[in-house]
């Protein structure tokens, strides 16, 4: 899969709520845990 670099700054609420999925899920890095995040919100 090709990767594009895009810096993003997020609110820290939202970064709280990230780890926090990211932990109940077993997801090894918060950008796994966005991207799932991301796909599940679009395929709604």
């Amino acid at each position: 899969m090709k990767r594009v670099a895009k810096l993003i700054k997020f609110p820290i609420d939202l970064v709280v709520e990230i780890e926090k999925y990211q932990k109940e899920n077993y997801i090894s890095s918060f950008s796994g845990a966005v991207y799932e995040l991301i796909r599940k919100g679009l395929n709604k």
